[in-house]
């Protein structure tokens, strides 16, 4: 693609023209903006060229008011610019920007109606002008498109079209249009990651979009996607994402939607090999822990993710290359918030990552293909789970002093509760001090107005707790366990709970204290 300093036109052969009616009538209600109508010319002239072949074959020219496009080697029939409808590449979909077979006619009325611009177009032995002609239906006076046509004895090898007059600021769009086209030379083209004939995947250069460049709707940033070879959508990230068959149905939609861009880069990662899918994987790392955030959520980058994943776990050589280079990686699938042991589980796990020495990502479902482990199986190799067993020795005298004086000072506040076992965490590397396992029953109000809404088969604490100085913080600890009654740890309900259970206790220091003297007597 080149500028042509040749700017002669053909128009006026000094023979009658002949008008052709194009019957589209001058007040027809469609709306194009100058982008658009440039948009429409060049996909004619870059369909009949292909991407291929574009650079070489297609040029243009601009005096300061008339622009000149000129493809070489192309030479029509002007019939196919007469019909709705009709296109040079109804047979062939996939391999063409345009097909709706309006282009042409629906932009040079935009062009002449609402931005003043003369169309005049030349090719084999016809030139061409698009004017108005009056139209008469049932009475009354129109105005409709149509062509003047005239017809010479030479025969040109070449396709051109003039607009006028065409100002500066329109040669600014003019050349963001010639910038949406996918060809290879094209300035925000980068280092090329894959290519098929359907598919092609790039890194984005360093060029700036200009200000006019389509992007998808809410949705800025340095990423493009390419569908039928024209740009329709941007994202955040510095890839070009192609998809040469996706087919555009709507003509009037002019960009994509963010659900539009995670669908074409989703079909287009599944064409990928191995290596192209490990090399856009690592570019969409911040995307890696993408999970769905809702039962239908149409602009998750998860399934994306998920494929790659997929691609790469196909190879050998490309899963062992990927582990090496991100060796800290650990799955954490969805937790299903109403399974209170898997909650738990979670929350542990979590608690025994912030306080790991090891710094690890968390990433979806997907990587577990790869051969990563999932969180709770690396917190469970670490020994971060509370691992539980039964008191024994001392341990069973120390707990059931805990267990006697809770139910004294709660006796009101818990009435005629169950009092759950408990049970000794054994591994000093849990993170929790203490844990109880939840069971939900349907909610029931005691006296101070709290509903019970887990029946607690057992309680935990950590041995550690059970030593002669500790008996506040075991007291403290199995009190917090055994309000798990009221709720989970974030929830409203639990933090009123402990509120009422350190008022209670502030009013029974003296029996309390009372029984931290017998707690002490049985190390003596």
């Amino acid at each position: 693609m080149k500028m042509n300093n040749n700017s002669t036109r053909f128009i006026g052969n000094s023979s009658i023209p002949e008008l052709i009616p194009v019957n589209l009538i001058f007040d027809y209600p469609v709306d194009w903006s100058r982008y658009k109508v440039f948009r429409d010319f060049v996909q004619n002239f870059y369909d009949s060229i292909g991407h291929k072949e574009w650079s070489n074959r297609f040029s243009y020219s601009f005096d300061g008011e008339t622009l000149k496009l000129t493809a070489k080697d192309v030479a029509f029939s002007y019939d196919w610019l007469v019909h709705i409808g009709a296109s040079t590449k109804r047979q062939d979909n996939d391999t063409y920007a345009g097909y709706f077979g309006e282009g042409f006619k629906i932009a040079s009325l935009c062009a002449l109606r609402d931005h003043g611009w003369s169309v005049e177009m030349a090719s084999k032995e016809w030139e061409l002008q698009v004017v108005v002609k009056p139209l008469k239906v049932d009475n009354k006076l129109l105005k409709s498109i149509a062509y003047n046509i005239w017809k010479s004895d030479h025969v040109r090898r070449d396709t051109h079209l003039w607009l006028s007059p065409v100002s500066k600021h329109d040669m600014e769009i003019f050349n963001t249009v010639l910038l949406s086209f996918y060809y290879k030379d094209n300035i925000l083209f980068g280092k090329k990651i894959w290519e098929s004939d359907h598919v092609a995947v790039y890194k984005r250069s360093s060029v700036p979009k200009p200000i006019y460049y389509p992007s998808t709707f809410d949705e800025y940033g340095p990423g493009i996607i390419f569908a039928t070879y024209q740009a329709l959508g941007s994202f955040q990230y510095p890839l070009i994402f192609c998809l040469h068959n996706y087919r555009v149905k709507d003509r009037e939609r002019g960009t994509f939607y963010k659900m539009d861009v995670v669908k074409v880069i989703e079909k287009t990662v599944r064409q990928l090999p191995p290596s192209a899918a490990l090399e856009v994987l690592e570019c969409l790392k911040i995307r890696w822990y993408d999970r769905p955030k809702k039962r239908y959520d149409f602009e998750t980058w998860a399934h994306i993710i998920q494929a790659l994943t997929r691609i790469i776990s196909q190879s050998q050589e490309y899963k062992e290359s990927f582990r090496k280079k991100y060796p800290n990686l650990l799955v954490a699938s969805l937790v299903d918030r109403t399974n209170i042991n898997q909650l738990n589980r979670r929350r542990q796990a979590m608690a025994w990552l912030r306080n790991s020495d090891q710094k690890y990502k968390l990433v979806q479902d997907g990587f577990k293909a790869i051969g990563y482990p999932t969180l709770e199986d690396e917190c469970e190799k670490h020994d971060g789970f509370s691992i539980l067993r039964q008191p024994h020795g001392i341990e069973i005298k120390l707990i059931d002093i805990l267990e006697t004086v809770s139910k004294i000072i709660l006796i009101e506040f818990l009435e005629d509760i169950d009092y759950p076992e408990c049970r000794i965490i054994k591994t000093d590397n849990a993170i929790w001090s203490g844990m109880a396992s939840c069971h939900r029953v349907s909610p029931r109000q005691t006296a101070r107005g709290l509903k019970v809404r887990f029946r607690l088969p057992y309680v935990a604490i950590k041995s550690k707790l059970l030593t002669r100085d500790s008996f506040g913080l075991s007291l403290s600890t199995y009190l917090h366990e055994i309000a798990h009654i009221f709720g989970g740890d974030r929830s409203a309900s639990f933090s009123h709970a402990l509120t009422e259970i350190l008022e209670i206790s502030l009013q029974q220091t003296q029996l309390i204290e009372s029984f931290r003297l017998k707690w002490e007597e049985l190390f003596n």
